[in-house]
């Protein structure tokens, strides 16, 4: 009896436990929320309250049917609600220890990071220590802060209400650096500028912050409940929560692409903030070629990484082959391959790097080729670094005796360090590694869009555009393809270890595929095969099959490995890959000399057809015309035999197979005519399924072979005649009447050419005028306003992928209103000519002058090794203008107001230059004329 009622106790005692822990919510939830932390909640233009922590709320109270009223404020007042007891909750608060010691802290699951903002133009600084010692700008009682002073602990901060304040301060130049969230407001009034001078990609991430809301002890049954709650949102809903609000922002049809700086000549952002480089432009031209919208997003190489595996971007366009990829990323495309290089001091007395050596090299922690470094230099220490700056300081301080890098990038780094003549590369040290595009592995879709995308490219063009970015022609990698294909190491070993590749081919398919008189495999096929035997370095053993069934059932069977000329179906993806298209089937049909002309496909309704078997179009005709009565054959040979003895009205095959038939003997009275309405299937190359890895390489061989070498391929084994079916005396007649024809036309096509020559000439020549006088000064002849800005603008994407000083000379000159207003206009133009004549001899040829309008020149100069350069050129100005200038009336005695900018120092767009220099120029007016004048300095 008394255990009985120890148990009925213990029963009501978990009940009323359950019971409080199960009690419903509130119907209503007081939210406390920032109106400044953007943007995980603010207030918008509207004055109302909006970011993710808003909608993140917003779907609690819809899931568990409550109203959620939120209580915005300053950042530290919201915390003072919290304690007061005014509101129930904080929607959002960084987790650190103070906090978790004061309120109960319950994880959003939410990933949000803490990052410093730096100003664009401080080069090198690229780490935190880079900012010991400048200013930075952080709100006082945030989150960042802590982790601030631990990174930092002697960091020269400055303190600042809001968020407002902070970013004031910011945009006049009082800080170099600032902390914030992922994002910078939209709604502050000087976002543009201030995303401008402080860009995306110049962040340096703090540390990822615990995002939690946050409850007073006292209310620990809320808590309880509001975990269950949180608990019940989707990782599905989180993640496209975070990419809203996170990522940047774009339509949903817009692919968002992560583009790694620092990486010239193959991505980095210009001056002006845009993407550049090799890989960009090989994206925007993916982009056009499938119609998809896009947009690039500069970022470090790990924030672009932790951004891709959030959802935040679609692909990072350009990242080393690394078996160290977060998990649910990998590579859809192999995009590009580059060389690397040992780089050591430029010191004669560095032995150089060998199989012996005992030395300590710095290699990058993404680097994909650290396992073939170690085996081929298996003495030597390899210790990885995340930045080029820090391995060029442990070499300069004898930590290292050298570092491997990028050939083609770590020159253009160096230069930007002052280091470029201080490093050298060590010849012999190459390695190579590929470039891949990354995406999410459960995005399917998108791999194979961007697979098919790409593989469209001509090696032409991809030649002509890598040779535009990247100047040496050892680091060219498109190129190699013309001789042998440019293979990973991974690449090579799988061939090594799969010596001998057997093909399996058709002994009755001309001209694609067929055994010559003498017994051997002939056609296209076989030239393409030994083509990429040679480029691939591999050998492929060819086996014939008389029946197509035969040779796919042999291929499951791992009888054979690859075959050619197959399409992509969905039984055959259980045993079989497939590379990219190589050709495209294009449908004939072939009748009898007396049969009337075929222009639709829909006029063989009610007519036997005869069709290769195997093809795919023989079991989807009748999809598409149902009253075409199929009669499927073993080989174009039997349908034509049938069409001979006139039990089908036509064949149908490709125009290759159909044109190179009735060519031989016994088909001459046959027509062959192109259906253009049918629909065309690609050609690919099946592989065995368990051979995976040859699919890509065969894809590499297939892109070397051009669009020419294909057509030679085809011209080697047939023609495309279309037309056939007129006998001896039919033929001769006919070239008769051509020949006839064909004189009377010669004559007037002469004649016509001749006068259509000179029209073109008369056209070219008035163009170009045209164009002359729309670009150069009446007067003086040399280039005008707009020619000038033209060249600016040109000059300053060169000098910014090279890392090069450029500088404008604003002229005005002194003492030119004078003699106008002395002898008369005339006199004025003459002098005006005169001094073109003297600007344009003090300069290069490959710099220029242009009259900007009145007595003002402007002189761009390009490649200077510093600004010394540009004041040199002034000096000889002013010089040669301190003797008189000769005129039809006398000597004349004027001077000149040099005002200089320099980029970039004093502007990186054609605008911001223009303004400094002619700002410049009224500032030596004012200090009293014929001077020049830098931003920092005067000199005369």
């Amino acid at each position: 009896m008394i255990g009985k009622s120890i148990l009925v106790s213990v029963f009501v005692f978990l009940l009323c436990i359950t019971g409080a822990v199960a009690a419903p919510l509130p119907q209503q939830l007081k939210v406390a929320v920032s109106v400044d932390s953007y943007p995980y909640m603010f207030t918008d233009d509207n004055g109302e309250v909006a970011g993710l922590v808003i909608d993140y709320w917003h779907e609690i109270g819809r899931q568990q049917n409550i109203s959620i009223k939120f209580v915005a404020a300053d950042w530290p007042d919201t915390l003072k609600l919290l304690q007061s007891g005014e509101v129930d909750l904080h929607g959002a608060v960084g987790r650190t220890p103070a906090r978790a010691a004061t309120f109960l802290l319950t994880d959003l699951n939410i990933d949000a990071f803490s990052n410093l903002y730096v100003m664009r133009d401080l080069v090198g600084a690229n780490a935190i220590k880079d900012l010991q010692p400048l200013v930075i700008g952080v709100i006082e009682n945030t989150g960042h802060l802590a982790v601030l002073k631990q990174q930092l602990p002697r960091g020269n901060f400055k303190y600042f209400p809001n968020v407002s304040a902070l970013y004031q301060a910011a945009l006049d130049g009082q800080i170099a650096a600032f902390a914030g969230l992922d994002r910078l407001p939209e709604q502050f009034n000087g976002h543009t500028e201030l995303r401008r001078l402080f860009p995306m990609h110049r962040r340096i991430a703090l540390s990822r912050m615990e995002l939690a809301f946050a409850v007073m002890p006292q209310n620990k049954v809320l808590a309880e409940q509001l975990s269950q709650a949180t608990a019940q949102l989707s990782r599905s809903y989180l993640d496209e929560l975070e990419r809203k609000w996170l990522g940047v922002p774009a339509d949903k049809d817009t692919l968002i692409l992560g583009v790694s700086v620092n990486n010239q000549p193959y991505m980095h952002v210009s001056p002006q903030g845009d993407a550049q480089g090799l890989f960009v432009e090989l994206w925007q031209h993916w982009a056009e070629q499938t119609g998809t919208k896009v947009v690039f997003v500069p970022d470090t190489s790990s924030n672009n990484l932790q951004n891709l595996k959030k959802g935040r971007i679609d692909v990072v366009i350009g990242f080393p082959d690394n078996s160290n990829l977060p998990q649910g990323i990998g590579p859809a495309y192999q995009l590009y391959g580059f060389k690397s290089h040992y780089f050591t001091l430029n010191q004669r007395k560095l032995a150089p790097l060998t199989s012996a050596s005992e030395s300590k090299v710095g290699v990058f922690g993404n680097a994909p080729y650290q396992a073939e470094l170690r085996r081929r230099y298996p003495h030597a220490e390899f210790i990885p670094y995340r930045q080029l700056e820090d391995m060029v300081q442990a070499t300069l301080n004898g930590e290292l005796s050298g570092f491997f890098g990028a050939s083609a990038i770590i020159p253009l780094r160096l230069q930007q360090l002052n280091q470029n003549d201080v490093f050298v590369a060590q010849p012999d040290s190459m390695v190579f590694a590929p470039i891949y595009s990354l995406i999410r592995d459960d995005n399917t879709e998108l791999a194979e869009k961007i697979r098919q995308g790409f593989s469209n490219f001509t090696l032409d063009w991809l030649i002509e555009l890598e040779k535009k970015w990247v100047v040496q022609p050892d680091l060219w990698y498109f190129p190699q393809f013309r001789q042998q294909i440019p293979l990973t190491e991974t690449e090579l070993s799988w061939l090594n270890s799969h010596p001998d590749l057997r093909v399996g081919m058709l002994d009755n398919w001309p001209p694609m595929e067929f055994v010559d008189d003498a017994g051997n495999p002939a056609g296209v096929t076989v030239d393409m095969f030994n083509l990429l035997s040679e480029r691939l370095k591999v050998d492929f053993n060819i086996q014939i099959y008389s029946n197509f069934n035969d040779m796919l059932e042999a291929l499951e069977r791992k009888e054979i490995d690859v075959i050619a000329n197959v399409s992509e179906q969905e039984e055959r993806r259980r045993y079989a890959r497939f590379t990219d298209e190589f050709w495209s089937t294009q449908w004939a049909v072939i009748g009898p000399h007396d049969a009337g002309v075929v222009i639709s496909t829909s006029e063989l309704n009610g007519m036997k057809v005869a069709i290769y078997k195997d093809y795919k179009l023989a079991r989807h005709l009748n999809d598409i015309y149902p009253q075409i009565n199929v009669v499927p054959v073993n080989s174009l040979r039997d349908g034509l035999e049938l069409l001979q003895q006139g039990k089908v009205d036509y064949a149908l095959d490709s125009v290759e197979a159909a044109s190179e038939m009735v060519r031989q003997a016994g088909y001459l009275y046959l027509r062959v005519q192109i259906l253009e309405d049918l629909p065309t299937y690609p050609s690919l190359i099946a592989v065995r399924e368990d051979y995976a890895p040859l699919v890509v390489m065969l894809n590499k061989g297939l892109r070397s072979i051009g669009k020419e070498e294909r057509q030679q391929l085809y011209q080697n084994w047939f023609s495309f005649q279309v037309t056939q079916g007129i006998n001896q005396a039919q033929f001769r007649q006919t070239m008769w009447q051509i020949g006839g024809v064909a004189a009377l036309l010669l004559t007037f096509v002469v004649i016509w050419n001749l006068s259509l020559r000179r029209e073109v000439s008369l056209r070219r020549q008035a163009e170009q005028k045209m164009r002359f006088m729309a670009t150069h000064d009446d007067l003086t002849q040399i280039p005008n306003r707009s020619l000038i800005k033209e060249r600016i603008e040109q000059a300053l994407l060169q000098h910014a992928r090279h890392n090069e000083i450029l500088a404008l000379l604003f002229i005005d000159l002194d003492g030119f209103k004078e003699v106008n207003d002395q002898f008369g206009h005339e006199v004025g133009d003459e002098l005006l000519q005169k001094l073109a004549a003297i600007l344009g001899t003090a300069i290069r040829k490959s710099d220029t002058v242009a009259r900007f309008g009145g007595d003002e020149f402007a002189i761009l100069l390009t490649g200077l090794l510093s600004r010394d350069d540009a004041a040199i050129v002034a000096e000889k100005i002013l010089h040669q203008l301190s003797e008189p200038v000769t005129l039809s009336v006398g000597e004349v005695q004027v001077g000149a107001s040099i005002g200089i900018a320099v980029y970039p120092d004093d502007g990186t767009d054609c605008a911001r230059l223009l303004r400094v220099a002619d700002s410049l120029m009224y500032r030596v007016k004012q200090q009293g004329k014929n001077q020049y004048c830098f931003s920092r300095a005067v000199n005369s």
